[in-house]
């Protein structure tokens, strides 16, 4: 049997080639009684349209790019399923990358995105990636862009959905200061924006508790595990001894932890630890993590709306950011109830 074709449905409805292509392509312009009989026909049929000469005539291939920095990190894996929801409910693929925190790597991901001619492209930035000329030129050539969780490129104009980095540095800090804590270190992540403005609000947080920050308190990490363990065994060796720290991300106070029981320590009892964005598991930990939170769904879902509006509307509006407000975790930690 021949392959099903627009010419063959067209033939056997009596009804030309371009009133099955507007059919197909919900154009506004065909009556009713004849859209359900050429629907009725591509059902009976079979019929499924070829994507490729679709996104040629359409200018659109419906697919959607998404670079993120770590595939393991189940905090990137709830906004990508975000995403996916609203971007499949709306005929958009999506092709996904991880840069793995590796400059190189994301232009690489985002050179391959641009060939493949994506609609859009969702972006977490690597570590200070210095990828800006590549993201300007995307946005001169109709890619739809959106910033994700990491605020940096502040000369790309695009859309941007994050979270309120300083008030999750205040949260974490002053959580700890209500717990009655006093020797509260931080350890940082990597010098990208966020992880700068959740620095920047543990030492005014300190400040308005009346707690002067030692330079010693601040120690450089990142926001792997490792970072994390080897920041502490640098906090372990000062005197007096901390009594807290507030960990940039959860895999970084993850690591702090396992440094703090290497030393025969004991968590919360002689050092509490606050992490932030509430990995999956974290709950279930020897003793539970207390973080600071926010909806990665509702991250992933806002960016999925912000490119596929911009998309398909065309749309010229000033880029928009939303913000998705954070919130405190109490957890076994830092001293709260189990």
């Amino acid at each position: 049997m021949p392959p099903t074709t627009m010419k063959r449905i067209a033939s056997q409805l009596g009804v030309s080639i371009t009133t099955v292509s507007k059919v197909l392509n919900n154009r506004q312009d065909i009556g009713e009684a004849t859209r359900a009989r050429v629907l009725a026909k591509v059902a009976e049929l079979g019929y499924q349209p070829n994507a490729v000469a679709r996104s040629l005539t359409l200018r659109r291939t419906h697919t959607l790019g998404i670079v993120i920095p770590d595939l393991m990190h189940s905090f990137f894996v709830e906004i990508v399923a975000g995403v996916e929801a609203v971007a499949s409910a709306r005929g958009y693929g999506l092709l996904l990358c991880s840069s793995n925190e590796d400059a190189k790597k994301e232009r690489e991901d985002l050179e391959m995105l641009r060939q493949r001619q994506v609609d859009g492209v969702v972006l977490a930035s690597a570590n200070a990636s210095g990828n800006t000329d590549l993201l300007k030129h995307l946005e001169r050539h109709g890619v739809g862009l959106v910033m994700i969780d990491r605020d940096d490129h502040p000369d790309v104009k695009c859309d941007r959905v994050v979270t309120d980095d300083v008030e999750v540095g205040r949260l974490a800090t002053a959580h700890l200061v209500a717990s009655g804590r006093r020797a509260i270190a931080h350890i940082t992540g990597p010098p990208i924006a966020h992880a700068r403005r959740r620095a920047d609000d543990y030492r005014a947080a300190l400040g308005a508790a009346g707690i002067a920050v030692r330079t010693a308190w601040i120690a450089r990490g990142g926001f792997m595990e490792a970072d994390g363990y080897r920041a502490m065994k640098r906090l372990l060796a000062l005197r007096p001894r901390i009594d807290a720290v507030f960990a940039a991300n959860d895999p970084a106070a993850i690591g702090a932890m396992k440094a703090i029981w290497e030393a025969g320590l004991r968590v919360p009892e002689d050092i509490a630890i606050v992490g932030a964005g509430d990995i999956a598991l974290g709950d279930l930990l020897r003793v539970p993590l207390t973080t600071v939170a926010w909806s990665r769904e509702e991250e992933g879902r806002r960016a999925g709306e912000l490119i596929l509006d911009r998309i398909e509307q065309e749309s010229a509006n000033r880029f928009r950011r939303v913000t998705i407000p954070p919130h405190l975790v109490p957890r076994r930690s830092s001293g709260a109830a189990a």
